[in-house]
């Protein structure tokens, strides 16, 4: 059963994305991040080329020749996304068909609007019978700030 996992409170969206698909990349897992429409695709692909930094995640469409062999695919077209270790979903609404993905990561920013479309697609997963983890990223900062 795919193992659903909320990161709330951040600070940054983006950010906390490119932090935990570069942790998930050390890790070896691949990964998809299906977004909303194509030009958030177009905006999360020139975020995953500037961030980190010193380097970028390695990523391209589902349709991209390379695609089998990249540990990230960064695509609006659902239906093109094959199965992989983790799915980020930056929609608004449950990603469909991620039943066929090991993980699925749902970030959450400090946004009214956004927690609760998020809260709505807890609801929503735990009703398909699924029972997500909620990681507060305030308390984690502020862990590592001590």
């Amino acid at each position: 059963m795919t193992e659903i996992s909320f990161y709330f409170n951040v600070r940054s969206r983006e950010t906390a994305l490119c932090q935990l698909a570069g942790k998930a990349l050390a890790a070896g897992k691949r990964i998809c991040i299906l977004s909303g429409s194509e030009a958030a695709t177009q905006a999360l692909d020139r975020l995953l080329w500037e961030v980190p930094a010193t380097g970028f995640l390695p990523h391209c469409s589902a349709d991209s020749a390379q695609s089998t062999q990249t540990p990230i695919i960064l695509d609006h077209r659902v239906e093109l996304l094959q199965p992989r270790d983790v799915l980020f979903n930056w929609t608004d609404h449950v990603a469909p068909r991620f039943s066929e993905f090991g993980r699925l990561i749902e970030i959450v920013d400090t946004d009214e609007e956004l927690r609760l479309a998020a809260r709505q697609r807890w609801a929503a997963y735990k009703q398909l019978g699924y029972t997500p983890t909620a990681t507060d990223m305030t308390l984690l900062t502020a862990s590592r700030s001590d």
